[in-house]
């Protein structure tokens, strides 16, 4: 049934949402602490699953924009503006895990050295800041083919080609090995040899750099780069901060 309904629960329920994962059809947005989802279709199955979210309310949205609750004639208020995304964009971004760094197996023994091949980067390792200004000023047509990941401290990995020109450190990338650019792993097995000993699932990233350090990226902390994720990335750092104790 074509129903137009907005549901508000407190942002604590964020893994409430988890069974709704896949509904690409479901927009998403967070403000003031609390997470809004909105949608156009509204059968009983999805009916049931948005009620036994926790601490959640279900309204019908208004064409003026105005929210009732359902079963309810009199409005509660208005749908908020916001930055609206699908709900597995939307997801991805919030559940990005707090840092980039993973363990690898220390068993795993080679080194890298120097290399004379000149391959095209890939993957490309900067800071949020520098995103910031490229969304800012880079069109949305050279952003579409990219994926980006944050951690805790704002390190921000930008996979896909073409790269941007942002400073910042460049890898090559196959099959989920990105070795730093200019250099080579030693000895030279086969990059499937690599994937098998790191247990690489299909869209996961590690990270060779040149000091022999290691980072270990999964896929699902990949979203595709658009200006809206962005902003719902630095609005999360922006909450956390200001929720920090003084």
């Amino acid at each position: 049934m074509t129903t137009q309904w907005v549901l508000r629960l407190p942002a604590e329920q964020l893994k409430s949402l988890s069974s709704l994962r896949l509904e690409k059809q479901i927009q998403a947005s967070a403000l003031d602490q609390e997470i809004w989802l909105r949608g156009s279709t509204l059968d009983e199955n999805l009916t049931r699953t948005l009620r036994s979210i926790p601490d959640s309310e279900l309204f019908n949205l208004e064409k003026d924009a105005q929210l009732i609750p359902t079963g309810r004639h009199v409005p509660l208020g208005y749908l908020p503006e916001t930055e609206w995304l699908p709900l597995p964009e939307w997801l991805t971004v919030q559940l990005q895990a707090p840092a980039l760094a993973g363990k690898t197996d220390d068993r795993i023994s080679f080194e890298l050295v120097r290399s004379q091949q000149n391959l095209k980067a890939n993957v490309l390792l900067t800071t949020l800041v520098n995103l910031k200004k490229l969304v800012d000023c880079d069109s949305q047509i050279r952003l579409k083919p990219l994926q980006y990941a944050v951690d805790s401290q704002q390190r921000t990995i930008i996979r896909g080609t073409p790269l941007p020109s942002v400073e910042g450190s460049f890898f090559c990338e196959q099959k989920g090995i990105a070795v730093a650019a200019g250099w080579v792993w030693s000895p030279q097995v086969d990059v499937d040899v690599l994937q098998s000993l790191f247990k690489l699932n299909p869209g996961d990233v590690v990270l060779l750099h040149a000091d022999q350090s290691r980072e270990f990226i999964r896929a699902d902390q990949f979203t595709p780069l658009t200006r809206s994720s962005v902003r719902l990335t630095l609005q999360r750092f922006d909450n956390t901060s200001s929720s920090d104790p003084v």
